[in-house]
């Protein structure tokens, strides 16, 4: 079978492209990775030789237009979701929501069967207003009493899909089945939802532990659950042309009772504290599933104790290794900072490279009983030492550093020795700079491949970031723990801080596609103020980048 997913880069997108590669099929994901992220999660799945990942914006026609056909089912994911996201914009909502399915309607053949990803938000207005009983068929009377409150914009924008699909079927003879997902979690779902949120404070340790509409219930599904009920749907012809729920009516439980639960898979305790609910969220929430078990024989597998602990596990694993959602969960993921002392701001990061003549013994101590890991700064290619038989003539433009023969025996027991040093000093690791000798030297790039390989077995286990380093690859991935990509986003000029061109941006997007093939920690470091800086962190974090924002010379913090 070859199967299209449409924001196949999002939550359920790639729990389903997951489960449908296992399976055996072809899956091409379409994603504009406005909120899907490309990370190790997506990376793992591309690698599948049965797996194409196109980027493009399914508001246009020309992404459409290049899109392959053939496809023996079309899962129509793509969407602006999550409740901040839907009120901070919801014409955005409203647009990207209804574009989308507007062009899926005239890109669709008679052959074609699709499935379109709705939602229980359909229901806000009927259950508060006495219209729709709990547990809620898929034949509840529906309203919407406010189509002009910011957060009506999901609800209604998927109304809107599910009729566009419902008349485009009977006009144009495709298959189609609308699922109305209620309340779905899992790993990789982001932060801005209940369980996640909850999950990450609790691993924060949060006491006492904050629980906003502690009286109200939800029932909450499993991804893996949801992923089953969907694959089943779209093989199942008696389904074809209807609304079913997707959800589990077995597990809806208090707020206050899933704070409970979320503790224990944290391993902890904690007291409640009550708060009110946020603005707008309904009271209950259960669907009725008796339609979905009548179509497909279908019954939730994972309970909610067993889910929840297996979403706390992926989280938990993130935050240890530094990197994803969790990552910050209690501190930022990375710093560079070449001046001296400030401890204490140093201690709001988990990692932090820092020059190894300027902190003492004792401050990297001081750094790593409160969780820091300082990573010492390193040149490989360059030297502002003084005149050594292993310097070039040619010097560096910006810092005036020489440049050296990377395979000189002295440069290479030189910086071995500095590594030692700073390894013994207290530093946790090491940060690898000017790697970058494709441009300048091509010749030297095995030869600096073998000192990496050199300082890879001086540190044994110690963690090794390298600074670019692209002409290296894949070797480098083999010697090292992360990559850093500066100026990734923003470039510094005569001027002042500016935005790369948008052919480097494209070019760089590039080579951040080809990072995320590496099982590395990837950040980014951008120099920039102002405006610049929400424009880098935005863009880092689109391609799954750790990002950190200073000024020229790495005064800020």
């Amino acid at each position: 079978m070859k199967a299209l997913i449409l924001g196949g880069g999002g939550f359920i997108g790639l729990h389903l492209a997951r489960r449908l590669v296992g399976d055996g099929h072809d899956v091409t994901i379409v994603d504009d990775f406005s909120r899907g992220k490309r990370d190790r999660d997506l990376a793992k799945v591309r690698r599948h030789p049965q797996v194409t990942v196109v980027s493009g914006d399914l508001t246009t026609a020309e992404t459409w237009a290049g899109l392959p056909r053939g496809f023996d089912r079309v899962f129509h994911l793509a969407a602006v979701v999550g409740v901040r996201n839907v009120e901070q914009d919801p014409l955005r909502t409203m647009r990207v929501n209804s574009l989308t399915t507007l062009h899926l309607v005239d890109w669709v053949t008679s052959d074609d069967t699709v499935f379109f990803a709705s939602t229980s938000e359909v229901y806000a207005g009927s259950v508060e207003a006495g219209l729709a009983p709990v547990p809620t068929a898929e034949d509840a009377q529906l309203l919407v009493p406010d189509p002009g409150a910011p957060r009506s914009a999901y609800g209604v924008s998927k109304l809107f899909g599910e009729a566009a699909l419902l008349h485009a079927a009977r006009a144009k003879g495709f298959a189609v089945v609308i699922g109305r997902y209620h309340n779905v979690y899992g790993p990789r779902m982001g932060t801005d939802h209940v369980i996640p949120e909850m999950l990450l404070r609790g691993m924060r340790g949060e006491d006492p532990f904050r629980v906003p509409g502690a009286d109200q219930t939800r029932a909450f599904c499993y991804v893996d659950d949801a992923v089953e009920a969907t694959v089943r749907l779209v093989a199942t012809p008696a389904a074809f042309g209807r609304v079913v729920h997707i959800g589990d009516d077995t597990s809806e439980i208090a707020i206050r009772d899933l704070a409970h639960v979320v503790l224990s898979a944290c391993g902890r305790t904690a007291q409640l504290r009550p708060e009110a609910p946020a603005a707008h969220s309904v009271t209950r929430r259960c669907p009725d599933i008796g339609l979905l078990r009548k179509l497909v024989d279908f019954e939730p597998a994972v309970s909610l104790v067993d889910g929840v602990r297996r979403t706390y596990a992926w989280y938990r694993e993130f935050a240890e290794s530094g990197s994803g959602p969790a990552a910050g969960t209690s501190r930022l993921p990375i710093a560079f900072y070449y001046g001296a002392g400030n401890l204490d701001r140093l201690a709001a990061y988990r990692r932090v490279v820092l020059q190894p003549d300027y902190y003492t013994p004792e401050e990297l101590a001081y750094l790593r009983d409160r969780g820091v890991h300082p990573l010492a700064y390193l040149s490989l290619s360059e030297d502002q030492g003084p005149p050594a038989p292993w310097q070039r003539p040619d010097r560096n433009p910006d810092w005036g550093g020489a440049m050296v023969h990377v395979d000189h025996p002295g440069w290479v027991a030189h910086v071995t020795r500095q590594a030692r040093t700073a390894l013994d000093a207290g530093f946790s690791g090491l940060f690898l700079d000017t790697l970058n000798v494709e441009l300048t030297h091509p010749e030297d790039v095995p030869h600096l491949t073998a000192l990496v390989a050199a300082l890879r077995d001086e540190a044994d286990t110690a963690y090794i970031l390298a600074n670019r380093g692209f002409g290296m690859l894949p070797q480098l991935a083999e010697l090292v723990d992360g990559i850093l990509f500066e100026s990734f986003s923003v470039r510094w000029t005569e001027d002042g801080y500016a935005p790369w061109p948008p052919d480097v941006l494209e070019h760089h997007a590039q080579i951040a596609e080809r990072l995320l093939e590496f099982d590395l920690d990837l950040y980014s470091l951008d120099y920039a103020d102002g405006g610049l800086v929400e424009f880098a962190v935005r863009r880092a974090r689109q391609f799954g980048l750790h990002s950190f924002i200073s000024d020229r010379a790495l005064s800020r913090l």
